[in-house]
């Protein structure tokens, strides 16, 4: 008698489906998880570089109120928002 063998699996990367929320200048943003994306935004965005990738992503899920609020941040400041929002989604680079 032979012992059943174990279920195969891969090993999926973890999948943040909650958006990464944050208050700037008293406007909350809403800014969708980076590993849990709807397949129309990922259609759309594909073949995008990664800068222009990131900001049609920025126009085409935030409202105007937010985008206007996160142009005039602190450059300092919005970079750290970027890494938060990556870290929360589960995609961020780490250190090297």
């Amino acid at each position: 008698m032979t012992s059943p063998k174990a279920p195969i699996t891969i090993n999926r990367p973890i999948q943040v489906k909650d958006d990464f929320v944050t208050t700037v200048d008293g406007v909350e943003l809403h800014l969708p998880s980076l590993s849990y994306l709807k397949p129309g935004l990922i259609r759309r965005i594909r073949r995008l570089g990664d800068v222009d990738a990131m900001y049609t992503l920025l126009e085409l899920t935030l409202p105007p109120e937010s985008l206007a609020v996160m142009d005039e941040m602190d450059p300092e400041a919005y970079h750290e928002l970027l890494d938060a929002w990556r870290t929360h989604s589960g995609v961020n680079l780490g250190e090297s």
